[in-house]
């Protein structure tokens, strides 16, 4: 059954607002990325196409929102070391359990993401000045090499913390490719939306064309690692309906469902038809595809919050 306690439901918010972070950083260093690449290809004279104030817009939510994400971390295992000791409040402070939590298997996956998430913002703020620049036709080393370990430290961390850490080694990196996917694939389209809102469709349109082509390889790892997983965390296809974990996961499964849906509508209409018609559809298309995307990481957090496979309760 799903555990809607205090503790399971606080714990929930606190994850939620870790992967939102984790991926808005993650995804907004992507399309950066892609824009880069573009000009490069493009032979063009500046980085990303897009205004100076959009850009430091970006890079001011990315930091906000990775900031909370490092608080919400925090608030995460204040909240563990609560729910060990069921005395209430206080109970989250008692540094003794904290310390014996900390060198658990949970501690050492909070570390993880501690660390993912402080490269990644300690990337973005050293860069900040230098992903305004007209001219610079590449990321900053120092920051492509924080956004790569970032990216892939808090990948890893899901396969130490949560009910893959159990499974075998083959599950353990399907995750890592399914979570890698997801945050690529999802963290970008906020970064996209506001391209489509606020810049010209001409010059958005490369960049939109170049995420399309990645899409194929998010695509395919997320499938193949999906497909892998619901092997590994389920004993039949029934599970999905009798259980409460398969019914939740089975939710998330329909809204990815969608999230694919619409990203083939993007590519094979929406985008070519942005140098015709502009690109209110295909923002009005990404401004819905962000609404599942944040239902998906809800799921997500309530899987590993509420519920567990039945098989491994």
């Amino acid at each position: 059954m799903l555990d809607t306690s205090p503790w399971a439901l606080a714990t929930l918010l606190s994850k939620l607002v870790a992967y939102a972070g984790f991926v808005s950083l993650a995804g907004t260093l992507f399309v950066f990325w892609l824009s880069a690449r573009t000009a490069n290809s493009a032979a063009q004279s500046s980085s990303p196409g897009w205004s100076p104030a959009l850009r430091a817009r970006l890079i001011s939510r990315s930091l906000v929102l990775g900031s909370a994400a490092l608080v919400a971390l925090l608030l995460y295992f204040l909240l563990q070391v609560g729910q060990i000791n069921q005395n209430g409040l206080r109970g989250m402070v008692d540094s003794f359990m904290a310390g014996i939590l900390l060198r658990s298997s949970v501690g050492y996956g909070l570390l993880l993401r501690a660390a993912a998430l402080a490269l990644l913002l300690a990337g973005v703020w050293q860069a900040r000045h230098a992903l305004l620049m007209p001219g610079a036709m590449r990321l900053p080393p120092r920051l492509l090499v924080s956004w790569l370990a970032g990216t892939l430290l808090f990948a890893v961390s899901f396969a130490v913390l949560g009910h893959v850490a159990s499974l075998s080694l083959p599950a353990q990196i399907a995750i890592v490719l399914h979570t890698l996917a997801i945050s690529l694939w999802v963290g970008a389209l906020s970064a996209l939306y506001l391209l489509c809102e606020r810049e010209p469709a001409d010059r958005v349109l490369p960049l939109l064309q170049r995420y399309g082509l990645c899409g194929w390889g998010i695509l395919g790892a997320l499938l193949l690692s999906g497909v892998f997983l619901l092997t590994q965390l389920l004993q039949g296809p029934a599970d999905l309906l009798t259980t409460p974990y398969g019914r939740v996961l089975a939710g998330k499964l329909a809204l990815v469902l969608g999230l694919l849906g619409l990203g083939a509508l993007n590519k094979f209409h929406l985008v070519p038809a942005v140098a015709r018609n502009g690109s209110e559809r295909l923002r009005q298309s990404i401004a819905f595809e962000r609404v599942l995307a944040v239902l998906v990481l809800v799921l997500t957090a309530a899987l590993t919050s509420l519920t567990g496979p039945a098989h491994m309760g």
